[in-house]
């Protein structure tokens, strides 16, 4: 039988404006000290995965997360940067809470939720957009023969990868959750994509020894 293979994704741990409910899209926001937590906690779960390759996002939150990883797994491969992998620039709501973008945008924020593919962000990135940047940073993914590979980025680009990957219409976007330091795996066996699993995040709700026991589905 022909083994699948597999797209990991996880979403970058936490920030301080993660914690404030506040959209970062393109701003680069560190890690805090919860969020280097969650990310050791995500390195000890992937620690005995053995990745073939590796992408990062260029923003810092997501290419410090894949460094806290990298730095457990036993000979890594090299971390590819790719900026095609970054979070939504969402415009003028930068830097709001989603509570402020409700009270200011009202009508606007709510058709972009039901479907952002619908509406823009004032003076941001449209969702189309983003599906066709990060199609190309997949592309060179899936017409590689790697077997296992780990994609570290942002909650706005896993949505849609997932929409691409598996022909979604793009009104499940934000009904998708997906947490700090979640995986998302998307399996591709002779050529057919299906969802694996999503928003795993035990390793974040378990003590250190036993993140590291708990393992991914075949």
């Amino acid at each position: 039988m022909t083994k699948p293979r597999r797209i990991l994704f996880a979403r970058h741990a936490q920030t301080d404006w993660n914690d404030l409910s506040r959209y970062q899209g393109r701003t680069d926001v560190p890690l805090n000290v919860g969020g280097r937590r969650q990310a050791e906690n995500l390195a000890r779960r992937l620690a005995y995965w053995k990745a073939d390759r590796v992408f990062s996002s260029t923003l810092v939150r997501a290419r410090e997360t894949a460094e806290i990883v990298m730095e457990k797994m036993p000979d890594p491969p090299a971390l590819e940067l790719f900026e095609d992998l970054v979070e939504l620039d969402f415009g003028e709501w930068e830097g709001l809470s989603v509570s402020e973008v409700r009270q200011r945008y009202g009508e606007l924020y709510e058709r972009w939720r039901d479907d952002p593919a619908s509406v823009d962000p004032p003076k941001g990135e449209s969702f189309d957009d983003m599906i066709r940047r990060v199609n190309r940073a997949i592309s060179p993914i899936l017409s590689s023969d790697a077997e296992r590979v780990l994609v570290i980025c942002h909650g706005g680009t896993i949505r849609a990868a997932v929409v691409s990957l598996l022909g979604a219409p793009s009104s499940i976007a934000w009904r998708i959750r997906i947490d700090n330091c979640a995986l998302f795996a998307v399996d591709i066996l002779d050529g057919r994509r299906s969802l694996a699993f999503a928003n795993d995040a035990l390793h974040l709700f378990v003590g250190d020894a036993q993140a590291e026991q708990i393992p991914l589905l075949p």
